[in-house]
């Protein structure tokens, strides 16, 4: 049986990006965080985005990236029309 996915905190990530920019291999990191390689890929694919997303100070226990929605002006319309 598969096993549940994981996912990881930003600050995992960013220890991800240092690790690899340190010369340790994605599967090794992989491995160590015990997920897969594909996604420790992906991790180094968008690494300005997530190190952009860190020095904000965006809330490091955050999992996945909030997504806008393709309506959020609208949406914020309607709220204030409700509220």
């Amino acid at each position: 049986m598969a096993s549940k996915r994981k996912f990881l905190t930003l600050e995992e990530r960013v220890k991800v990006i240092s690790l690899l920019g340190k010369g340790h291999s994605c599967r090794r990191v992989a491995s160590d965080l015990g997920v897969g390689k594909t996604q420790i890929q992906s991790i180094l694919k968008r690494k300005h985005e997530i190190m952009d997303e860190f020095e904000e100070n965006v809330n490091c226990e955050s999992k996945r990236p909030k997504r806008e929605s393709e309506f959020a002006s609208v949406n914020d319309l309607v709220h204030l029309l409700v509220v």
